[in-house]
């Protein structure tokens, strides 16, 4: 579906179309090293073509996944992708992130924006919560690539009092595009 819709409205890069399973749907599995607790509320920042949000709702069935993004065309896919796949866990809201109005417990990302305003997208809608012992930290849980010393170090500056684990994905993927990939969890 996501190929099929994509030639229409360019939801991923036409130069990646060949690894779209590896590259782009199973980077969105990393977020299986860890679970999400029932009935949470999970956002996806400038979700794009529903990555990595409907992966994130197949996944975790009893959690509540918005996917943001300003592009109407994306968010509209999205739905047709939730419809025909049966997925009801998964809704849309088309708008600039820093205007979306409601309350989450994570946030997710796809290499959308720096550290900093994902991270201030998140405390400001940020639930306090707190996580089971084999639960991500309720925080902002972001796909990255390449060095992120400079991004991690401007959002220490502006966000002192958070807490930044990094985890590389290149032991638990056997292809060379995840050697610099790595997951990105900022909490309190």
């Amino acid at each position: 579906m996501l190929l099929s819709v994509n030639r229409k409205f360019n939801l991923i890069s036409r130069s990646d179309i060949q690894q779209v399973k590896t590259h782009h749907v199973g980077h969105c599995l990393a977020y299986g090293l860890n679970t999400f607790p029932k009935d949470c509320h999970i956002v996806d920042w400038g979700s794009g073509g529903g990555l990595p949000a409907i992966p994130i709702a197949i996944l975790w069935p009893e959690a509540h996944v918005t996917a943001v993004d300003s592009n109407a065309k994306k968010t509209r896919s999205i739905d047709l992708f939730c419809r025909r796949l049966g997925i009801s866990n998964c809704s849309t809201w088309q708008g600039r992130a820093h205007e979306w109005p409601g309350k989450l417990d994570y946030s997710v990302s796809r290499a959308t924006a720096p550290l900093k305003d994902l991270w201030g997208w998140h405390e400001r809608s940020s639930n306090e919560g707190t996580a089971g012992e084999t639960e991500w930290s309720p925080g902002l849980i972001c796909l990255k690539g390449g060095d992120m010393k400079a991004e991690i170090d401007h959002l220490h500056r502006e966000h002192p009092s958070c807490e930044v684990e990094t985890i590389s994905l290149k032991e638990y993927f056997n292809d060379a595009y995840f050697e610099t990939k790595s997951i990105v969890h900022v909490h309190l």
